[in-house]
């Protein structure tokens, strides 16, 4: 889906209209957008947008789609290692670490 929503929100800064028209019509993904999301890309589509538009809501969708992904629970489908990512391995203590003096905080 996020290459999906990159692909239209490239199509839609380029003015891409064949490329616009293909992935809202043609497209199968093209039925999972909000109504806010098709409707820009249907003002894009018409050229019933400023020469300096952005697409806002489409950027906004691919933002949280994206958030969604990373945050997606372990197991099933979502433990695909493209989607979860990865966690640093916590480090070991040394020798010297375990020689410090720890002081109590004060305020």
């Amino acid at each position: 889906m996020l290459t999906y929503l990159d692909s239209l929100c490239d199509a839609m800064t380029a003015r891409d209209l064949p490329r616009l028209g293909h992935l809202i019509d043609g497209h199968p993904l093209a039925r999972l957008l909000p109504a806010d999301v098709l409707g820009e890309a249907r003002r894009f589509l018409a050229q019933k947008t400023g020469r300096h538009a952005v697409p806002f809501a489409t950027l906004r969708f691919r933002d949280q789609t994206a958030r969604l992904l990373n945050e997606a629970p372990l197991g099933g489908a979502a433990a695909d290692a493209s989607v979860v990512p990865r966690v640093a391995a916590p480090r070991r203590r040394s020798q010297r670490s375990t020689q410090q003096t720890e002081l109590p905080l004060s305020a």
